[in-house]
């Protein structure tokens, strides 16, 4: 369907409070709007992320027919409400869509009196929908996929079947301003996110997969991910791609066409991904290495087998150290996740997941406190129980979901072990020597702090002296729990000996 005259929609990508992790290209909302383009409609993306911007500029030289504001996750409720009250002046309708979308409360968003529609999972059939019956002025009712309030009651209509891989767009970078993304890290200076393929088929209990994915994977055409990736390098200098997949490879005979796919292209850089643990033989893992790949995120979770089995996880416990080993001889940079606190979890569980993380070869070890994620298995029956004490009704409580200080108490373990335990890791990652040969002491912290100035530059004043001295906060925190809890870091046997652990490669 053609449009006589072609809607303009604006999407927005919110700042966040997350000022710890960089930005990335707004990958999401990149695909909606090229594939709106594609179909005649007029798109604008403003990244708020990336840049201090006002409705005002957003809307010079571009009047919206149609707002889009991508919700990623409970670090951007601050900045989904500011432009959502900014932009309800122009009287035009507001959507919100996003990972954060598919795993709140519909009740709770439509509470605020700041959006019209909802849109859930894969979204770009459903925006090119929803333009189209708003332009024709026809029955919304009739879009798959969102919700929508009527005479004060939410509807939520059918849920849309997920798009053929084949149909989705090659992305148009000219939307966005490249170089406002690139990332100094694993030895590359101009560092990007690009995806290959969307969803994971794993059931893992804690991840938010089964409500934004449905434990599905459907894989892009390879060959539009190798054409952007030939973008990025010959027209903006790109130097490194990590593939932001939730599982970039689901078998080896995948990971090789790949490889031979990046090879041909007879382009210098590196890049990295994300797998799960026994999905690579050794041998794959070094064809990859002689192919680009400088490092490779595992997600271990834990280190109990009993709690592998009550997480879902589906690894072969007995692999992890080998995957490991076998990335270490290869000479790829390994991350290894771990997630501690989770509902149950004894001190005794705890201590194999520490004896773990000391003993795998992993480059970097990352420990996070439980995350609730209210739509996933696990999450969903942990916000039940807060629901009953009258928690999470309204937007601002989900800014409790804190990727540092998630204090629910779920597991048997006192949360002082917990802050203690993940303040000794944080801190080796954050005063490690990076990752190259030549790296020079603290490099990892300076790159931290950059990062940190970075993302607060595109913040509201208010919000960023906010989100500097929340980080300040948790800063002392950690060095306080390491300093004065040596008790507990001799409990679990993370105790210093010798040296400057912290800035240490190994965890020992």
């Amino acid at each position: 369907m053609e449009l006589a005259f072609p809607m303009n929609v604006l999407l927005i990508m919110p700042y966040h409070n997350d000022l710890i992790h960089a930005v990335s290209l707004p990958l999401g909302i990149m695909s909606i709007g090229t594939y709106l383009q594609n179909h005649g409609i007029n798109v604008k993306i403003c990244d708020f992320s990336v840049k201090r911007l006002t409705v005002k500029a957003c809307c010079k030289d571009f009047r919206p027919d149609i707002v889009g504001i991508s919700f990623p996750s409970a670090k951007s409720v601050d900045g989904v409400i500011h432009i959502s009250k900014g932009f309800r002046k122009l009287g035009v309708p507001i959507v919100w869509g996003g990972q954060f979308v598919d795993v709140g409360e519909t009740e709770t968003f439509f509470k605020t009196g700041l959006v019209d529609y909802l849109s859930y999972c894969e979204g770009e059939a459903t925006w090119l929908d929803l333009v189209l019956t708003l332009e024709s002025g026809g029955d919304v009712g009739n879009v798959k996929g969102i919700a929508y309030q009527k005479d004060g009651k939410v509807v939520y209509t059918p849920p849309r079947c997920f798009m053929d891989p084949v149909d989705l767009p090659r992305l148009n970078f000219d939307l966005v301003d490249v170089p406002k993304y690139f990332q100094y890290l694993y030895g590359c200076k101009k560092l990007v996110y690009v995806y290959l393929s969307k969803g994971c088929p794993a059931r893992c209990t804690f991840c938010f997969n089964t409500a934004t994915h449905r434990n599905v994977r459907r894989r892009r055409r390879l060959e539009d991910g190798v054409s952007e990736i030939r973008e990025l390098v010959t027209k903006y200098g790109a130097d490194g791609f990590y593939l932001a997949d939730e599982l970039s490879f689901i078998n080896e005979a995948e990971m090789y066409e790949v490889c031979d796919a990046f090879k041909a292209t007879g382009l210098n850089f590196h890049w990295g991904f994300q797998t799960r643990v026994g999905i690579l033989s050794d041998e794959a893992i070094r064809y990859a290495a002689s192919c680009g790949a400088r490092w490779v995120a595992f997600g271990v979770e834990t280190g109990n087998r009993e709690m592998l089995r009550k997480i879902a996880k589906g690894v072969d416990y007995d692999k992890i150290e080998p995957t490991y080993q076998a990335c270490s001889d290869a000479g790829i940079i390994t991350l290894a996740n771990f997630i501690i606190g989770l509902p149950g979890e004894t001190e005794a569980q705890m201590q194999d997941s520490i004896d773990l993380a000391k003993r795998l070869k992993a480059t970097q070890i990352t420990v996070a406190k439980y995350l609730l994620l209210p739509n996933s298995p696990m999450g969903q029956e942990v916000l039940q129980e807060f629901k009953q004490r009258g928690e999470y009704d309204k937007m601002t409580d989900y800014k409790q979901i804190d990727f540092f200080q998630s204090d629910y108490g779920l597991s048997e373990i006192p949360n002082k072990e917990l802050n203690v335990v993940q303040s000794y890791f944080l801190l080796k990652a954050i005063f490690r020597k990076d990752y190259e040969q030549d790296a020079r002491s603290y490099d990892m912290l300076r790159k931290f702090l950059f990062t940190v100035i970075r993302n607060a530059s595109s913040m509201r004043p208010t919000s960023m002296i906010k989100a500097f001295a929340e980080i300040a906060s948790d800063f002392i925190r950690f060095c306080c729990d390491v300093t004065f809890h040596k008790d507990i870091l001799k409990k679990y046997g993370l105790e210093k000996t010798g040296k400057n652990t912290y800035n240490s490669c190994d965890t020992e």
